[in-house]
């Protein structure tokens, strides 16, 4: 159709993949988590042996934390590792397959981009407040905007900007939960698409900013127009 889009080539077809996503992050030289992927438990029982508890279990394929789960046992983790296999996730997939990953002990933020030509530029940063609730984990009952210039903002923005390099992501919205370790930055998943929640973030974004990340630049340029310059919240 002739329209602007991001590459598919070097190991991108599937860039959803949460497992493309951590291998392409720490081939780039950036902090990745420690996980591994299977279709079979036997694929993934010796990382269960070796890690220690808690652990993360989730869906290779998944949107909006579904199918997560923190495991606090080998039992727990391969009980839900089949009962992943043997559902169909809301975003559609099933039977993709499914990830054991270290759990990150830290904050967890949102850093929100629109890029053109390869020039990432920070729509807004947000942090999640998370907390356990009806026997879940990290039930989200909210997000808090971050100060762009803060210094915990301006390293999640340089971190994120090099995940979305090593995703050889280069135009349109992206939507990237990164996990503020003792050790620094670490990428939860990148989503190529604006900020869900139904766009109830709109309104604020909107009245702190002026802009949203749909607007910012018309997002449609990202993807349509061969010579308007995007613009951003950022100097480059």
């Amino acid at each position: 159709m002739g329209l602007r889009g991001n590459t598919t080539a070097g190991g991108m077809a599937n860039r959803r993949d949460k497992q493309v996503q951590q291998d392409a992050v720490k081939a780039h030289g950036l902090r990745a988590v420690r996980s591994v992927c299977g279709r079979s438990w036997d694929d993934v029982k010796a990382f269960s042996d070796t890690e220690a508890f808690p652990i993360i279990v989730k869906p290779v394929e998944s949107a909006g934390s579904d199918g997560v789960k923190l495991c606090r046992s080998a039992g727990e983790a391969e009980e839900h590792f089949h009962l992943l296999m043997n559902s169909q996730r809301k975003a559609g997939s099933q039977g993709a397959a499914v990830l054991l990953q270290e759990y990150l002990k830290g904050t967890e933020y949102i850093v929100d981009h629109v890029s053109r030509d390869g020039v990432h530029k920070t729509t807004l940063v947000w942090v999640y407040d998370r907390r356990p609730a009806n026997g879940a984990g990290f039930v989200c009952f909210g997000t808090k905007c971050v100060p762009s210039e803060s210094p915990v903002a301006q390293e999640l923005i340089a971190y994120t900007r090099g995940c979305l390099d090593a995703l050889r992501i280069t135009d349109g919205a992206t939507h990237t939960e990164v996990m503020m370790t003792e050790t620094g930055p670490c990428l939860v998943e990148v989503n190529s698409r604006c900020h869900g929640a139904a766009g109830s973030w709109m309104p604020l974004a909107r009245a702190m900013t002026g802009y949203t990340q749909a607007s910012l630049g018309r997002l449609s340029d990202c993807h349509l127009h061969t010579r308007e310059r995007l613009c951003g919240c950022l100097p480059e």
